[in-house]
């Protein structure tokens, strides 16, 4: 008689549903219900995100009340808002979606910290000690974490409107001074993203991670996160894991170097806004390495065509780290994340480039994986436009239909005893075999 070992072996079940109803605590409701399902068991955890529109159709409270009517008591839940997300239904940049895991060998904890634009060290350990805590005793050897951490939001005022595009240079340079007043104080600036994630990790090194910075329709004014059944902003909410299953992470981009090269000379505001590249005026050297006119900050369109024509810097253990330019400022350039290097490259990327990088991160997953989680940028979602859906694809021929991808307003990655990257323009999966 053959003895078939795996018989006995628990089945990890996984199941993303989604909602696009328009009123917050109804979608919040259908969002659960289409998702436990499909599940057919008690949840681990659930992974939740919507789009922003549900501030003004009911709130957020209201949408997780909905989410809670369904949900069993007690399920460890973390997420936020995002510009948009793709599941096995399709694209969307309206709307919510879930992911539920069920499976016995796995442990699972969450943790919150908060005023993570005033305080980013102290809110990164303050989650950090939670999962830590919950965790350390766990048997099993594979570790893993998802964050979701509060993304920069834009000042803005009666006289300049959104800090998108300031050509009064003396304007911009007070202006600079007090957006770091105003990150510090009214939280309202610059998502200081690595700092809580460097603090987050110190006593966790050896966890992977996958998260996204929180965003909302790509205005960069109002974004959320979730834990539990509560709604914070500029906070950070994390979901730790040790399961029994091997995780995979890996990170592409779809950028060619044009070769050409140039070095910070000055910055501020923890290295977010570039003021001098050799010397000269950040926004100068930017037009004159990339070739093009300076007629296109004049269009409004910005962030439709500076994802094509990033800058770049690698980190010290040589990961890339690209900056689309997020606003122009005088004679300043505003990166979205902080600038990790001196030595700046330029760097170009097409339609065709960015969707190819998908396959980059994808292949050498081994199998078939038992869920996918995608973390991407909301920059590429609005410079592919249509074409998100060839990306869709690819992820279905890989993972079937257990999967997420998520745009936020930065993404972040982690290997196993290496630091964390807050990153843009890119694409980063963690696989469960």
């Amino acid at each position: 008689m053959v003895v078939n070992k795996n018989m006995d072996e628990p089945k990890l079940k996984a199941a993303v549903g989604m909602s696009r109803k328009w009123d917050a605590r109804e979608a919040g409701r259908e969002v659960a219900e289409s998702t436990l399902s499909k599940l057919n068991s008690k949840p681990n955890f659930f992974l939740l995100f919507s789009t922003i529109h549900y501030e003004k159709h009911g709130g957020f409270e209201e949408f997780l009340k909905g989410v809670w009517e369904v949900l069993p008591e007690g399920t460890p839940l973390v997420g936020g808002t995002v510009a948009g997300f793709s599941n096995v239904n399709g694209c969307y940049t309206r709307g919510t979606t879930g992911m539920a895991i069920s499976y016995l060998k796995m442990d699972v904890a969450i943790g919150v910290g908060h005023n993570t634009k005033r305080s980013p060290k102290k809110a990164g350990k303050a989650a950090s000690e939670q999962i830590k805590n919950k965790l350390e005793n766990s048997q099993y050897d594979s570790k893993f974490l998802f964050s979701v951490v509060a993304g920069p939001t834009l000042p803005k005022s009666k006289k300049f409107g959104t800090m998108t595009l300031i050509k009064d240079k003396k304007a911009s340079k007070i202006l600079s001074k007090l957006t770091n007043v105003s990150t510090r104080m009214n939280q309202t600036g610059l998502g200081r993203e690595t700092e809580v994630l460097n603090s987050l990790c110190e006593d966790l090194m050896d966890y992977s991670l996958i998260g996204i910075s929180s965003n909302d329709d790509n205005k960069y004014l109002n974004h959320y996160q979730f834990f539990g059944k509560e709604v914070f902003r500029n906070s950070v909410t994390v979901l730790g894991l040790r399961i029994d299953r091997k995780i995979f992470t890996k990170t592409s981009y779809g950028l060619k170097s044009t070769g050409k090269k140039a070095k910070i000379t000055a910055s501020e505001n923890w290295n977010y806004i570039i003021k001098s590249l050799d010397n000269r005026s950040a926004v100068d050297v930017f037009f004159e390495k990339t070739g093009i006119s300076q007629d296109i900050i004049n269009t409004g369109n910005i962030h439709r065509i500076t994802p094509f024509l990033p800058i770049g810097c690698y980190h010290s253990d040589g990961l890339l780290h690209p900056y689309p330019i997020a606003s122009f400022l005088g004679d300043y350039l505003l990166l979205g994340h902080d600038a990790v290097n001196s030595d700046i490259e330029f760097f170009t990327a097409s339609g065709k480039s960015l969707i190819d990088a998908v396959d980059e991160s994808i292949s050498p997953i081994p199998l078939t994986p038992s869920f996918l989680i995608v973390s991407s940028c909301a920059g590429r979602l609005e410079t592919l436009g249509k074409e998100i859906f060839k990306v869709r694809k690819k992820i279905i021929e890989k993972a079937g239909e257990n999967f997420i991808i998520l745009y936020g307003l930065g993404e972040q990655i982690k290997e196993p005893m290496k630091p964390p990257h807050l990153l843009q323009e890119s694409f980063n999966v963690a696989s469960f075999s």
